[in-house]
């Protein structure tokens, strides 16, 4: 049942530790292509351009004490953009964030209970938003980061049982307010409601301590405001799901990697891009 969790727990989570890991170091490689996107209203809508993105991300971990560890990520951005006869190349830093849990009780604790867990998390506007391109980026390919703080808590149930792990995880990310001119106009300030996300994964370890596994998630933000007035038009969602696998090697490193779609059926989303993808990570641990 250790090995379950161990190995299950990180399934989607690449540089998440283990009971018997104190450190970790990862890199990660997402590739991304969008072929459409949800309206204001929902609906799914098939693009008549390209837009394609390929980020990399360093991460790391390290553990605080017996049941607390926290880690930071470090992603750089390119992005390709194709629309109506142009075609624009760019990238650079994203959005760093730095995250944390801390487990009150383990997953292999007690026998009918299930682990749990408290996780934060924090982005900071490291990379260039979308309202502040380069000009010569006429599709704006340069915009790395959401340009705003946030903040994240949420809690996490997980369960191994023999070969199987399950877990749902629960969050609420706060985005602060940020001031943005878009084409030279007056300055506008815009605030955000609170988003809620749900993700849900199932994974079969086996004896090897490899994992596969599948999982969903899903998010849903409510309208923002531009100068103090709600705008019912901005409102976010969006559902993706995937298969993912864990393979370690020499105790010491683990690949993974996984593939993913987002649901592209009216009313799974909403202003957001819709894509499919995958991502492969390589990690090294210390114990």
């Amino acid at each position: 049942m250790a090995q379950a969790c161990c190995a299950g727990g990180t399934v989607v989570t690449p540089t998440r530790l283990a009971l018997h890991e104190d450190f970790a170091v990862g890199m990660q490689l997402r590739a991304r292509t969008n072929p459409g996107s949800f309206d204001t209203a929902g609906h799914y809508t098939a693009s008549s351009g390209v837009e394609q993105i390929l980020e990399q991300d360093v991460a790391a971990s390290v553990r605080l004490g017996a049941k607390g560890q926290m880690g930071a990520v470090i992603p750089m951005i390119q992005t390709h953009r194709n629309d109506g006869g142009l075609d624009d190349w760019g990238g650079g830093l994203g959005d760093v964030s730095l995250t944390a849990r801390y487990d009150f009780l383990l997953a292999t604790q007690f026998l009918y209970w299930p682990g749990l867990g408290v996780l934060a998390a924090s982005t900071m506007p490291t990379g260039t938003p979308p309202d502040k391109p380069s000009p010569s980026h006429l599709l704006a390919a340069d915009s790395t980061g959401a340009g705003t703080y946030d903040v994240t808590l949420g809690v996490d149930v997980e369960k191994a049982s023999g070969h199987v792990y399950v877990a749902l995880n629960g969050w609420l990310t706060h985005r602060f307010q940020r001031r943005l001119s878009i084409g030279g106009g007056a300055p506008t300030t815009e605030s955000f409601s609170t988003r809620w996300t749900l993700l849900a994964v199932g994974s079969y370890v086996f004896d090897s301590e490899a994992a596969l596994g599948l999982y969903v998630s899903s998010f849903n933000e409510g309208p923002g405001t531009i100068n103090g007035v709600q705008n019912p038009t901005t409102g976010l969602r969006l559902t993706t799901v995937g298969a993912a696998g864990v393979l370690h090697i020499h105790d010491l490193w683990r690949l993974q990697g996984s593939l993913f779609t987002d649901v592209m059926i009216s009313s799974f989303g909403r202003n957001e891009p819709v894509g499919y993808g995958l991502t492969a990570s390589l990690v090294r641990v210390w114990f």
